[in-house]
């Protein structure tokens, strides 16, 4: 198969994965936009039907005896979850136990799609094992991804070492936490393995961008969706 019939072979597939990603990144901003939201208005209950009746010491430390202000038989839910109030605001809040969980999510989600559909489809493509199909950022991604399964989000220092494009983001010996800014820049990396691909049969032509210049990617006209993606897709950005 010629050079030129690859590339348009491949197209179908990577176009696949960019709705893939696109949907994640979507995914991410309206669910940071519901705990946000469910902040608020957990927040505003907190201290409307609560209020400190008194400040107790027990084993050296301060307990707070909170006392309901509203109609026993007709309280409002302050609670969700089995969770107290003050952990659900904390588990919704910025940087919180959920915007991180989604976070890790994502990164396995986006990993394990790679390396079972699209890597070995690309590999078919081209007439090689899928494990020659080496790009750095989902190389980087599958380290992040095996501390989040196997270590509980920590990622050794001596894993951290090994990575190529995401080293910024996590930090040696310490459980992975990324604010927005750096989920931005994991999935623009995403975007720019996905550009490094594309590019695999023309990028040394004259005019072509390099995957560094890349912050996102869109393929149209590439025949019909193989039906391994999302079907439907909407421009959006972070």
């Amino acid at each position: 198969m010629a050079d030129f019939d690859k590339a348009t072979a491949e197209l179908p597939i990577l176009r696949d994965f960019i709705d893939f990603v696109n949907k994640q990144s979507a995914v991410y901003m309206d669910s940071l936009a519901g705990f946000e939201g469910n902040t608020v208005r957990i927040g505003r209950q907190v201290h409307r039907v609560t209020r400190p009746d008194h400040i107790e010491t027990k084993n050296g430390e301060n307990v707070v005896v909170w006392t309901s202000a509203e109609d026993p038989s007709q309280p409002d839910v302050i609670l969700s979850t089995i969770r107290r109030a003050t952990d659900y605001l904390d588990d919704n809040s910025h940087g919180g136990f959920n915007e991180q969980q989604l976070c890790a999510s994502i990164i396995v989600f986006i990993f394990a799609y790679w390396d079972e559909e699209v890597r070995p489809a690309i590999a078919r493509v081209r007439g090689v094992e899928p494990n020659s199909i080496r790009i750095d950022a989902m190389g980087d991604l599958r380290i992040l991804r095996n501390a989040i399964i196997h270590a509980g989000g920590m990622v050794a220092a001596s894993e951290h070492a090994k990575l190529k494009k995401m080293a910024d983001l996590p930090m040696p010996d310490k459980r992975l936490v990324l604010s927005h800014d750096q989920m931005h820049r994991l999935l623009v990396l995403v975007k720019q393995a996905i550009g490094e691909i594309i590019m695999h049969y023309t990028g040394a032509l004259p005019g072509a961008p390099t995957a560094e210049k890349i912050v996102d990617v869109a393929i149209q006209n590439a025949g019909p969706r193989t039906g391994t993606g999302p079907k439907d897709r909407t421009s959006s950005g972070m």
